[in-house]
């Protein structure tokens, strides 16, 4: 259809709003209210527009201007270009070309700083205010109001995580929406009417999971991010697009440091994974990145570990190899390696001739291709089996419930996803009967199912694949009578399956038309598993480090987790802390984190996504090519891979170049995948101790507390100021 904006004739698919409309012609209006993946409702009334279009007579034809032009009938009022839907031949005037939508968004927005407070100086929006932004440049400049504002709470705890200050509120409704439309809990609210409204939540506060995304989505400073809260303002931040680790979904996530530390992680945009949102652990579970982190290497002398150099470090290793040949070392590591560092593990493995190599978790992997999680939410039907969603990959838990509203994905236009897709409603009907959920334990998902099934998910998937099963008919049924249905396969369901089991579900999935998804143990265990970094023939998995002669152990804690830690004669660990592992090794290498890391990672639908490294001071941190290569000195080796270009350049043969990959990632092809036998059996739990942020009691603003940052050098601009007189 043909739509002219302030003159600009363009061409849009049926269905586009206004506002959508306005923004692929160049043009601009405010919003507050309207979001990307939320339902429009033109609460804020910011986005008013002139809009009119032509009529037909009573002849059918349309009616014609005095040019012989079809003449344009305008509402006699602005409208909100959120709520209303473009029309062929629709004329649209923004507050470019019309003085009366000027004059009324002016007018709007004084009623939005009617009641709001002037906290932008304080306020940790400030610098990133979407109200402050359009206050500029749509209002009149100059308050006509001096009267006393309405005062309220301004430190109004909806949980640990988020503050909500009331006074800031311009009820844009987003939060609420945001609960009742992406997780499907109905749990915050509007309380009262008029200028005495606010915003509310039951009893026992937000529901931990996901309630962290409604920091990102308010326009204002009214929900603030409380382990972020007063650590700086916007523009001190350094800000670095990346992808999280933390669990296999590889959601984007923009990281702000500030003075070298890691402040504030927020959301980004990636529509073929998380959409907008990631899950809480992501956002506020960095606090291990700034706190108690090794910044030297250290070598045990005299039984006791004491800080070193590098330099002391490799000199360590060399003594500590002597009498031994370096095939006698055995190499395990964690399975959030990027995949530069793991095609450096691989190359120096075959450098040193080991054949005791290892990653862990992992678990055993299909062959066959993933279903993507843009499959999960436009799927007719979702079985679940042996998934804790909200442990394993918490986005996927988010795609299912897009996929119970229907499965619809906002447009894409030239400025990005549609502002206000026309097709998503408020509080949308939710068709429970498309998902059924299985397993031992029960699980948040399994309230959003139509068909709940307690049973052991091993049994439960070989009922399902044989069929006849009196208990899983249902299942069965949905998935025979869907024409797009997908299968999501948990730890549980994989953690013992054999490789007869393996290509039983493959057997299964090609018969039955359907996709599976099937949830890896670690971040990176899908692109890890296409390098050999399993045991070779003879050599020591994981679980057989006592009986190895010498071991290097990298971001692993076995002595944590209840297990041996040390090699029989010489252990050296590398780590971004001081585990009980590290306590017991012989010498210890500081590590980076993955916020620190450039490189790749490869998610559970098999995306490579790109990893930047983030602005924090990692002292002499280094990543495990740099270990390896400090390790290759130790042993009189020359490195097979010194540097990131080196180990892009033996991926490229496998997976294609990953030098330059878009901030969306690429689907990578199909690649031969090494398996062997589990070491031990992983259990996934997302937070982990280290992850939970400080008390709130100990990060208080005292003189006390800014002493210590200043003693550390975090604050290096500040000079104690002593409070005195009457001040």
């Amino acid at each position: 259809m043909k739509v002219t904006v302030d003159g600009v004739e363009l061409e849009l698919p049926a269905g586009t709003s206004a506002i959508d409309a306005v923004f692929q012609a160049g043009s601009d209006v405010p919003y507050f209210c309207a979001h990307q993946y939320l339902s429009p409702i033109g609460a804020c009334r910011m986005c008013l527009v002139e809009a009119g279009t032509p009529r037909k007579g009573k002849d059918g034809n349309f009616e014609l201007d005095e040019n012989g032009q079809p003449k344009i009938f305008y509402f006699p009022k602005p409208m909100a270009s959120c709520t209303m839907q473009a029309t062929e031949g629709m004329h649209i005037k923004t507050a470019r070309t019309s003085e009366v939508v000027a004059k009324s968004q002016a007018g709007m927005m004084e009623f939005h700083l009617l009641n709001h407070p002037l906290d932008c100086p304080t306020c940790d929006k400030g610098g990133a205010c979407e109200l402050q932004d359009r206050a500029f440049e749509y209002g009149y400049g100059a308050s006509r109001y001096g009267f006393d504002r309405r005062h309220a709470d301004k430190h109004y705890a909806l949980s640990e995580f988020v503050i909500l200050d009331q006074e800031r509120c311009i009820h844009c409704k987003r939060c609420v929406r945001y609960f009742e439309e992406i997780p499907g809990q109905e749990v915050l609210d509007f309380i009262e009417r008029g200028g005495h409204t606010f915003i509310d939540t039951r009893e026992g506060g937000l529901p931990t999971g996901f309630q962290g995304n409604i920091t990102d989505i308010c326009p204002v400073g009214a929900l603030l991010d409380n382990v972020a809260r007063f650590r700086g303002r916007n523009w001190e931040y350094d800000h670095t697009p990346t992808t999280c680790t933390l669990c296999p979904v590889g959601c984007s996530v923009t990281v702000d440091a500030r003075n070298g530390r890691l402040e504030r992680i927020v959301a980004g945009e990636n529509r073929d994974v998380n959409e907008m949102w990631i899950c809480d652990a992501g956002r506020f579970g960095h606090s291990f990145a700034n706190n108690d982190r090794l910044t030297q290497p250290m070598i045990r002398e005299d039984g006791e570990l004491r800080a070193a150099t590098w330099d002391e470090a490799v000199a360590a290793i060399r003594t500590g190899m002597t009498g031994l040949n370096a095939s006698d070392l055995a190499l395990y590591a964690s399975a959030d390696l990027t995949l530069e560092e793991g095609a450096a593990l691989e190359a120096f493995a075959d450098a040193t001739g080991t054949r005791s190599v290892d990653h862990f978790p992992r678990q055993p992997l299909l062959n066959s291709t993933p279903a993507t999680l843009t499959d999960v939410a436009t799927a007719d039907a979702v079985v679940v089996i042996g998934a804790d969603l909200m442990e394993e990959a918490p986005v996927v838990q988010l795609r299912v419930l897009e996929m119970l509203k229907g499965g619809l994905l906002p447009t894409e236009f030239l400025h990005g996803t549609a502002i206000a897709d026309l097709r998503m409603v408020e509080r949308p009907a939710r068709k429970r009967e498309q998902l059924a959920v299985i397993g031992s334990a029960d699980t948040e998902l399994a309230g959003h199912a139509g068909i709940r099934l307690t049973m052991a998910a091993p049994e439960a998937l070989d009922a399902l694949m044989k069929g006849g099963d009196p208990l899983l008919g249902a299942t069965g049924d949905l998935i025979a009578g869907a024409k797009n249905a997908v299968l999501i396969l948990g730890h549980e369901a994989l953690q013992g399956a054999t490789e007869q089991t393996l290509r039983a579900i493959e057997a299964y999935a090609q018969r039955a038309k359907l996709k599976v998804l099937a949830i890896p143990a670690g971040a990176n265990s899908l692109g890890l598993a296409t390098l050999n970094l399993v045991p070779r023939q003879g050599g020591l998995n994981y679980a057989q480090l006592p009986q190895a002669q010498v071991a290097f152990l990298s971001g692993l804690d076995p002595v944590g987790a209840g297990r041996p830690g040390r090699a029989a004669r010489f252990t050296v660990v590398h780590d971004t802390h001081f585990t009980a592992t590290a306590a017991q090794a012989d010498v210890v290498l500081p590590a980076l984190t993955n916020y620190e890391k450039r490189g790749t990672t490869m998610n559970l639908e098999g995306r490579l996504l790109p990893l930047q490294q983030a602005a924090l001071n990692g002292h002499e941190s280094a990543d495990l090519i740099r270990a390896l290569t400090a390790v290759a000195e130790g042993l009189g080796l020359r490195p097979p891979v010194r540097g990131l270009r080196g180990a892009q350049a033996l991926l490229e043969s496998r997976l294609g170049s990953v030098a330059s990959l878009p901030e969306r990632g690429v689907v990578a092809a199909p690649t031969k995948r090494f398996e062997a036998p589990l070491a031990y059996e992983h259990r996934p739990v997302l937070w982990t101790e280290r992850m939970l942020p400080t008390p709130l009691s100990s990060r208080a603003l005292t003189p006390e507390y800014v002493d210590r940052l200043v003693e550390a050098g975090e604050l290096p601009m500040y000079t104690p100021v002593h409070p005195g007189g009457d001040d």
